[in-house]
């Protein structure tokens, strides 16, 4: 235990094997959410079935696969940031955390909100004060919504949060264990049931971003780590391994690339031109589909290479590199 404070305090370089589990948790749970806002059209069964809309029971969660998706991805960064930096008590190692994270989540998402100002010139008009503070990824907590140029933004607020209170809450799941959780549980679970029931915050979407309300599924995945009670397969698939580094791409990228296809692309690309000459508007949805979502993948994996090298970059910053040792 020691030798992992140390590891996390220091802020070192040096992360631990990664594990299979959590890798085809996060690309499965992503996968599910860029699927519910895409839904392929011919399949209206099935996507009632698993995608409805709405709040499930008591408003604890969404309707549908997505909800859960949603708070899986809460879930397993969870159990990842405890898996990589449990113990993390000292201030130097809570600031260097606190920067490894800046770092993964906010060079991405900027290039998606340039990317959606590019695609969108429209949204400059009248809204200039909006679209600086939403680089600051908390626009949500504004309450006039999710975004205006790209409504995956809410979850950067959500994580920051979360991030900032990791050490308190890793601390409390150490010392209380499954009381903690549970009490985590409660509230959260409660929160979310007097926010969506009855309103009794006058913010959009604040359910989405508190810490409180998400503390529950961030702390279980904390708890399963710290009780080690996921499979310790690791992960030695190039495959998955990528598939896993991209989905973060995917997440912040695809509701641009579906609005890009849905608004401009459907006619050129979509069922009607395809079908007059295969004669099969069958196949010709699914071929629109199916190039919708390999150019989701394509762009997040060319972006997700971009922003390596950026973020590679800024590591190698002699400033930056005295700093995370120090």
């Amino acid at each position: 235990m020691k030798a992992k404070k140390s590891r996390a305090d220091k802020g070192t370089t040096q992360t631990r094997q990664r594990i299979l589990f959590f890798d085809i948790i996060r690309i499965l749970c992503v996968g599910i959410i860029v699927y519910d806002h895409s839904r392929w059209d011919l399949i209206p069964g099935i996507n009632q079935f698993f995608f409805p809309e709405g709040s499930g029971p008591f408003n604890i969660y969404t309707s549908g696969l997505q909800g859960y998706a949603v708070f899986g991805m809460i879930l397993v960064s969870g159990a990842v940031i405890e898996y990589n930096y449990q113990g993390l008590e000292k201030l130097h190692g809570y600031l260097t955390f606190l920067f490894r994270r800046f770092i993964r989540l906010y060079p991405a998402f900027w290039m998606s909100l340039i990317l959606g100002l590019i695609l969108t010139p429209a949204l400059w008009s009248d809204r200039l004060p909006g679209l600086i503070f939403e680089f600051t990824g908390f626009f949500v907590i504004l309450g006039l919504g999710l975004g205006n140029i790209n409504i995956m933004g809410w979850f950067i607020a959500t994580m920051v949060c979360l991030y900032l209170l990791f050490p308190l809450f890793s601390k409390i799941i150490r010392d209380y264990g499954i009381i903690a959780l549970a009490g985590f549980c409660i509230m959260s679970w409660g929160l979310r049931f007097l926010i969506i029931t009855y309103n009794i915050v006058p913010l959009n979407y604040f359910w989405r971003w508190f810490p409180l309300c998400n503390a529950f599924e961030f702390c279980l995945g904390i708890y399963i780590v710290q009780k080690s009670l996921f499979p310790k397969t690791i992960n030695t698939s190039p495959i998955i391994r990528e598939l896993s580094d991209v989905s973060y791409y995917v997440f912040l990228f695809h509701i641009l690339i579906i609005g890009i296809f849905s608004n401009y692309l459907l006619f050129p690309l979509g069922r009607f031109d395809v079908a007059l000459a295969l004669n099969n508007a069958y196949v010709a949805d699914l071929l629109f589909y199916l190039q919708m979502m390999a150019t989701v993948l394509i762009a997040s994996w060319v972006i997700m290479k971009i922003d390596t090298r950026f973020r590679s970059w800024i590591l190698q910053r002699d400033a930056v590199r005295n700093f995370l040792q120090e």
